[in-house]
């Protein structure tokens, strides 16, 4: 089977869309199929899959309102030339998310852009974008992706009547083993995009309750600032008087892999997520979670692995006072409940195994999957 990924970027490491169409596309390589990447981009930047990657230039760079919506002829032109059995695009609102041809299936997979909490971002360009050419996209697509069924929810909420695939994002479990190194010094961590819908001015204000009960716990922020929000927290940390927050620039690769495996307690206080790969990525690393009912975790639960909280001030300070004050070893079972829960559940190879299926089914060559909703 041919099958052509478009995406808007692959250089944007700290995003989950980036992880998981390199995962994807690298399983269902794997799986014999062939496969193809496109995306925009400098070619001069290093890609994970570089064999599968093709970059485009975008136009209209002189033109940064035009810049900004991913217009490239050149993939444009690359997709109605090279006829393939699925055309899968992974995100909405650019011009790589709508190209099409007639001859190949068109798959989407929103990755949680459909989420009310997304859609409040740029509305107004969403509804333009929308109206113009995204709406028309939708038409076409013979096949959705979900990666749970709250992002299932959200996409006929949004009027989308297409057969939808219920299908988790993968993780992959590293081979690090989880070591203490301070004993006496213990941290809770959030990682990952720093942007106002991650709530992580919620979690400061919560830690402000935290910090003079747990003197032994820190607070730490990892990630990329975006829209100049990182400095917008600091101010609040300044503000509040708090000496045990730190901020550090993203890390990836293995040397993210040991900073999540370092610390104690996981947090995602975000206000919309489809998926959230760093809980998943914080679970395999044997690490207890608290998230917010704003993403799709419920199952940390369920497997008594972390917390699944509403999201809120009060309800995070109720869920750390009690996540810290619990004895090392019960935090250290937990995150072994939950690497378990990753490794039966949430492995690539599964992930692939499903998509492929799913792919199998809208070419008409097979009977419909269990995992697909009509």
């Amino acid at each position: 089977m041919h099958i052509i990924h478009t995406v808007s970027s692959t250089e944007i490491l700290f995003s989950g869309v980036t992880h998981c169409v390199n995962e994807l596309c690298s399983g269902l390589d794997r799986l014999g199929e062939k496969v193809e990447i496109l995306s925009l981009g400098s070619s001069e930047i290093p890609s994970k899959n570089k064999k599968l990657e093709c970059k485009f230039s975008a136009g209209f760079n002189s033109i940064p309102l035009l810049k900004k919506t991913g217009i490239s002829f050149e993939m444009k032109k690359y997709i109605s030339d090279n006829n393939s059995d699925i055309l899968h695009t992974h995100g909405l609102w650019m011009f790589p998310n709508c190209y099409r041809n007639p001859q190949s299936n068109f798959v989407v997979s929103p990755h949680g852009m459909l989420a009310p909490g997304a859609l409040k971002f740029s509305t107004g360009k969403k509804k333009i974008f929308d109206f113009l050419f995204q709406r028309s996209a939708f038409e076409d697509a013979k096949l959705l992706f979900a990666t749970a069924e709250s992002e299932f929810e959200d996409i006929r909420n949004f009027g989308l009547k297409a057969p939808i695939a219920i299908i988790p994002n993968g993780v992959n479990i590293p081979n690090i083993k989880k070591e203490k190194i301070y004993k006496n010094k213990k941290t809770v961590l959030s990682l990952g995009r720093i942007h106002p819908k991650k709530g992580l001015d919620i979690l400061i204000k919560a830690w402000s309750k935290i910090e003079p009960i747990f003197k032994n716990w820190e607070l730490k922020i990892v990630g990329p600032s975006e829209m100049g929000h990182q400095k917008q927290l600091e101010a609040l940390v300044k503000k509040l008087n708090l000496q045990k927050v730190i901020f550090e620039p993203a890390v990836y690769g293995t040397k993210r892999d040991i900073l999540i495996s370092k610390c104690d307690l996981f947090v995602l206080p975000s206000k919309s997520e489809n998926f959230a790969l760093t809980v998943a990525e914080s679970l395999a690393l044997q690490v207890p979670v608290i998230a917010t009912k704003d993403t799709p975790w419920t199952g940390l639960n369920l497997h008594r692995c972390g917390f699944w909280i509403d999201g809120g001030e009060n309800s995070l300070v109720k869920s750390l006072k009690f996540a810290l004050s619990l004895p090392d070893k019960d935090l250290i079972e937990m995150g072994n409940r939950g690497k378990k829960w990753m490794q039966r559940d949430f492995c690539w190879e599964s992930i692939c195994q499903k998509t492929l299926e799913a792919y199998i089914w809208i070419t008409k060559k097979s009977k419909k999957p269990s995992f697909v909703y009509l």
